[in-house]
C-alpha cells in the first residue's frame, strides 16, 4: 500500500508541470501581438510580398450559398449537381438573413431543394451517377444537392453535360 502511493505521488509529480507565464513589458505592452504566439496563430494567413493570395482559401470560397430571402446556408463547391434555370437566383448571391445548418435550411426549402444520395465512389468520380437519377431531375423544378450520409458533398463529374447544368 505504501509502495502503490509513492508510485502515485511520482507520477503525478513527473506529469505536473508549472505554468509558462510572460512577464509583461512597456514594450510589449504597446504591440501586445507582437510577442504573443497565440495572437499570431489565429490570424490569418496574409498574402506574401509580391501580392500572391494565400494558399489556402478560406471557406466561404470554396462553398455555395443557398438562400431563400429569409435564410441562407453555404455548401461544398460542386455538391449542387442539378440547377434549373428558374433556381439560379438562389445560388451565390450575397447572404441574407440567418445562417443555418443544411438540414435545417432543407427542412424550410423542401418545396425547390431536394437532396440526392451519392456513394464517395461516386463523389470521387470513380463511377457514374445513375441516369435514371439524372433525366428525372429535369422533369421536376428543384435544385439537386448531392449528399453523402446526409451531409452536401462535392462531386467529381465525369460527364461534362451534367456537370455544365450544375453551374
Amino acid at each position: 500500500m505504501k509502495n502503490a502511493f509513492v508510485l502515485c505521488a511520482l507520477a503525478t509529480s513527473a506529469f505536473a508541470t508549472t505554468p509558462v507565464l510572460t512577464r509583461a513589458t512597456p514594450d510589449a505592452s504597446t504591440n501586445p501581438q507582437q510577442e504573443n504566439s497565440v495572437a499570431l496563430l489565429q490570424q490569418p494567413a496574409l498574402a506574401d510580398a509580391n501580392g500572391s493570395t494565400p494558399a489556402n482559401p478560406s471557406d466561404l470560397e470554396q462553398s455555395r450559398i443557398l438562400h431563400d430571402g429569409i435564410n441562407w446556408t453555404i455548401v461544398p463547391q460542386g455538391s449542387v449537381i442539378y440547377l434549373p434555370e428558374t433556381l439560379k437566383s438562389k445560388v451565390d448571391s450575397k447572404p441574407v438573413g440567418n445562417l443555418l445548418p443544411f438540414d435545417e435550411f432543407l427542412v424550410l426549402n423542401r418545396s425547390w431543394i431536394t437532396t440526392n444520395e451519392v456513394t464517395f465512389d461516386q463523389a470521387v468520380g470513380n463511377e457514374p451517377l445513375l441516369t435514371r437519377e439524372v433525366s428525372f431531375w429535369s422533369k421536376q423544378d428543384k435544385m439537386v444537392v448531392a449528399v453523402h450520409r446526409l451531409g452536401p458533398i462535392s462531386v467529381s463529374f465525369a460527364d461534362e453535360t451534367l456537370a455544365s447544368n450544375a453551374r
